[in-house]
């Protein structure tokens, strides 16, 4: 049985050592500095100042009699140890709860010198009453545990930790007859009240540290109360109930209390980073153009712990309606002020949507130290910010200012379309046709009245007697896709010879009063007849 306990014992401190990562020969603040260094700079001030209230329930009935010689001497060290402005209440009880004088006290040096010297009376004080060490009352100690935090409340890191053997043990009428029993319902419910009005927003570290008899198993007896403690009291706090059992072994609490005494610095740490585990204040201002485009101006304010922000995301929740986040412009920045494109609101369908939402900003807080905060169990906050909208977005392939330009140039070009279709169907041909003879001397001549197409000469529209040669006039329309190209007519021989010196076809234009003298003939050597086609303007 000796072995097996020592095991527990020797198991229990090598866990210890593993959970801090270091060896007990280091002080303290070493480990604080190899475990934390970065958070350990940025708050090294703040933990010098911080004070913590050490709260120690002892169980100093008849039965922990054989731990005084372990208890004290240890106490006084871990007294010794402390650093001056921490505060240190010892409470003693057994059937009753006491809180004598000379047991508590702010640390001083001339504080430890009294605590210590008090200590040689935690367990044969001459202020207990008759029957005070007969029986261990438990719910009066942990409420007694509360009290002295209610108490102390200016101090916002507490530490709370009962050594006894968690053995209920109360007085029945009459006395001298034992009640060993669990703790009832109600008892609990009443702890657990006091406990939660006590803590309040400090930081409370509860240790239970149970003092095992080798030849007794206290979990089989059945007022053993401390898994009801565990599980309906103290599982208020942050991190519950914590666990340590140890038999009467001086080297074995020796080294618990050097292994508390070196987390006490971790527990500051932790608090002080709790209570700047905030994100500032983040404020945006947005604006949205008709085509969803967002720019933000967002300010932040920073702290020692989140000097630095990243824009995570940016979401909406109306139905239809997306987000495209511009991440390009995601980064983490130490800048306060921030003027940044967002990304882009989208509908799911093209044309003008009403939106009607709030605008939800993602923040995350990156840290170089965030492995630091994780071991302390730190959750960094969610922060972010939202601005409602209530405008119109247009969606399309292309932005709306495009879209409108593209579209009158459309109509534009459906008007210059029609209009060319109406040019085509309207420009007529007008002008004059004259003939003369190979002498010069004219033998025909005739308005042209407003027309298409035209033959002159031989069995022409305009007939000209006793000739062997036809002009065949005709009107060329271009295609209407070609905007601003005209109708023109092109002259070209139909019979016979037709042609200048250096063509045998031609255009004219009714734009430009075109005119156009040709030589008409049987052939190119016979020459018979010249003939003037004088276009004009068609009015």
């Amino acid at each position: 049985m000796l072995m097996k306990r020592l095991k527990q014992v020797i198991c229990l401190i090598v866990l210890m050592m593993c959970a801090c990562g270091t060896s007990f020969a280091q002080s303290p603040l070493q480990y604080l500095e190899q475990s934390f260094p970065q958070l350990t700079e940025i708050y090294r001030n703040d933990i010098d100042k911080c004070h913590a209230h050490y709260v120690f329930a002892i169980d100093v009935s008849g039965s922990m009699d054989k731990y005084e010689g372990t208890m004290v001497p240890l106490l006084k060290n871990f007294i010794n140890a402390l650093p001056n402005g921490d505060k240190v209440t010892i409470i003693p009880f057994g059937t009753e709860v006491k809180n004598p004088m000379g047991f508590s006290g702010i640390i001083s040096e001339e504080m430890k010198q009294t605590l210590c010297s008090n200590m040689e009376q935690l367990y044969r004080n001459p202020n207990y009453d008759q029957l005070f060490k007969d029986h261990t009352n438990i719910y009066k100690a942990i409420n007694e545990i509360s009290k002295s935090v209610t108490t102390n409340s200016e101090y916002k890191v507490n530490i709370l930790i009962p050594f006894t053997d968690f053995l209920n043990n109360i007085p029945k009428v009459p006395p001298h007859q034992f009640n060993k029993r669990k703790l009832t319902e109600e008892e609990l419910s009443d702890m657990r009240k006091n406990l939660k009005a006590a803590i309040g927003d400090s930081y409370v570290r509860c240790i239970a540290v149970e003092l095992i008899d080798e030849e007794v198993d206290n979990k089989k007896q059945k007022e053993y109360c401390l898994q009801q403690l565990r599980d309906n009291v103290f599982n208020i706090t942050e991190k519950g109930l914590e666990i340590v059992q140890t038999s009467n072994s001086k080297e074995a609490i020796e080294q618990w209390f050097e292994q508390l005494r070196r987390e006490i610095l971790v527990i500051k740490l932790k608090a002080i980073v709790d209570s700047e585990n905030k994100a500032g204040k983040v404020s945006m201002n947005t604006e949205i153009d008709i085509d969803g485009n967002t720019t933000a101006h967002i300010s932040w304010s920073p702290n020692r712990l989140y000097a630095k922000i990243k824009i995570d995301s940016t979401s909406l929740h109306q139905p239809g309606f997306t987000f495209l986040n511009d991440t390009a412009n995601y980064g983490s920045t130490r800048d306060t002020v921030l003027d940044i494109e967002l990304g882009k609101v989208k509908h799911r369908e093209y044309g003008f949507h009403r939106l009607q939402d709030s605008l939800n900003l993602g923040i995350l807080l990156p840290t170089d130290f965030d492995a630091e905060l994780d071991k302390l169990c730190i959750v960094k906050p969610i922060s972010g910010s939202v601005s409602h909208e209530d405008q119109w977005i247009f969606t399309f392939i292309l932005p709306l200012w495009l879209t409108i330009t593209l579209i009158i140039l459309l109509i534009l070009y459906l008007i210059l379309f029609i209009r060319a279709i109406v040019i085509n169907s309207k420009d007529k041909m007008t002008g004059k046709v004259s003939v003369a003879d190979e002498y010069g001397k004219e033998i025909f001549s005739k308005k042209i009245m407003p027309c298409e197409n035209l033959t002159i000469g031989n069995g022409g529209d305009f007939r000209v007697d006793d000739v062997d040669w036809r002009i065949v006039i005709k009107k060329v329309k271009p295609t209407p896709f070609l905007l601003f190209k005209r109708p023109y007519y092109q002259w070209s021989s139909g019979k016979g010879y037709v042609g200048t010196k250096i063509a045998q076809e031609g255009r004219l234009d009714t734009r430009n009063n075109s005119i156009v003298k040709l030589n008409c003939g049987v052939n190119k050597r016979e020459i018979t007849n010249k003939t003037t086609i004088r276009l004009v303007e068609n009015n």
